[in-house]
């Protein structure tokens, strides 16, 4: 008995030299390297989600500039054809009552067909018809020559407000990807290349 004991004592003396503290050059990380590193990863973590809401963003945003440029050679198709643009929309309005698929967007897509019947008839015989649904909603107004260009829904420097002289249209897309009520809106027309937008 007492030989084990002296055996078990002598074991763990022997377990004892194996734990002794480490040297001075093989020592752990210390509590402010720790937060360092946490720190650093939670501002990369940070930037990453940033960046991926803002190309998604600008991918869903892209939607809107892509529809404004068909919507644009549909109404020059038309007007080849029929020799006037198509009055779609006919008015621009804060509520867009007049804007297709839906007149509140929001986070979720719409899918382009349904809605007001007499619209949807309108796009179909202006020729656009997105293959999926989309985030924004739109208008396209049309008017002769004589008529002063209709304003789109936000200011726009150099905008026309009075005839032209030839027959003109107006495609705006509204929408609010980040559904806190305000919209983005997109403007272009056949007076003019660019697309302006309200966003910077």
């Amino acid at each position: 008995m007492l030989r084990r004991l002296w055996r078990n004592r002598h074991a763990s003396c022997s377990l004892d030299r194996r734990m002794r503290p480490l040297r001075h050059g093989a020592r752990g990380f210390t509590l402010v390297e720790m937060m360092l590193v946490v720190t650093l990863v939670g501002v990369l973590a940070a930037l990453a989600v940033y960046g991926v809401r803002k190309y998604i963003y600008s991918s869903k945003t892209g939607e809107a500039l892509d529809m404004i440029r068909a919507i644009k050679t549909a109404q020059e198709t038309y007007r080849s054809e029929t020799f006037t643009y198509l009055n779609v929309s006919t008015s621009f309005d804060a509520a867009l009552s007049n804007f297709y698929p839906t007149s509140s967007p929001g986070r979720s897509v719409t899918a382009w067909g349904g809605g007001d019947e007499t619209l949807s008839s309108r796009w179909k015989t202006l020729g656009v018809w997105p293959s999926a649904p989309v985030n924004y909603t739109y208008a396209t107004v049309a008017g002769a020559a004589g008529t002063a260009p209709a304003a789109p829904l936000f200011t726009v420097g150099n905008w026309p407000s009075a005839a032209t002289g030839q027959p003109w249209y107006v495609v705006m897309a509204a929408g609010d990807l980040d559904g806190n009520g305000e919209h983005e809106y997109f403007a272009s027309a056949s007076f003019t290349g660019e697309i302006h937008s309200n966003q910077p």
